[in-house]
């Protein structure tokens, strides 16, 4: 049996980021400066992550917003996931993220400064009590942060997590 183009969904926005550990199991993480027609996404936390330009694949999203959002210089490990969500009107966005460690020459400084306002390594009680109050920006980022962390066989990893 063929599966038709009715059970296709087509998805125009795509993402891609990535997850960054230090050994502690602390994840690195951005937050958001509020930048002219985004103001609702001030102050909330991320993924160093943004959109897959035209004719950009994922990966090489994910390694330059790694560089222009957080100042690091990717070395990407292992793709964790991609995961479908949508905006707030509605429409369809598919997620990627790769596990990634820092290279040589990473500042972790944003390049991007009116975009990110801080980068820093969160450690996992932080991010859940900032997931709580609802200052992460994505749900994605949770998983991400899951995923990354059962890769690694860190601790938190429970099957409800």
């Amino acid at each position: 049996m063929q599966f038709g183009p009715e059970l296709h969904t087509p998805v125009e926005h795509r993402a891609a980021g990535v997850v960054v550990l230090n050994e502690a199991g602390d994840i690195l993480l951005v937050r958001e400066g509020g930048v002219p027609g985004q103001r609702g996404k001030a102050g909330l936390w991320h993924i160093p992550s943004g959109t897959v330009e035209p004719g950009e694949n994922p990966q090489d999203t994910a390694v330059r917003e790694a560089w222009e959002e957080a100042g690091l210089r990717a070395g990407l490990l292992k793709f964790l996931a991609a995961y479908l969500g949508h905006f707030p009107n509605g429409e369809p966005v598919l997620r990627h993220a790769w596990l990634a460690e820092a290279l040589p020459g990473s500042t972790f400084t944003p390049t991007l400064p009116d975009e990110v306002r801080e980068v820093r390594f969160v450690p996992k009680a932080e991010f859940d009590a900032l997931y709580g109050a609802g200052l992460i920006r994505m749900h994605h980022t949770k998983l991400f942060y899951e995923d990354a962390l059962r890769e690694l066989g860190r601790p938190g990893t429970a099957p409800d997590c």
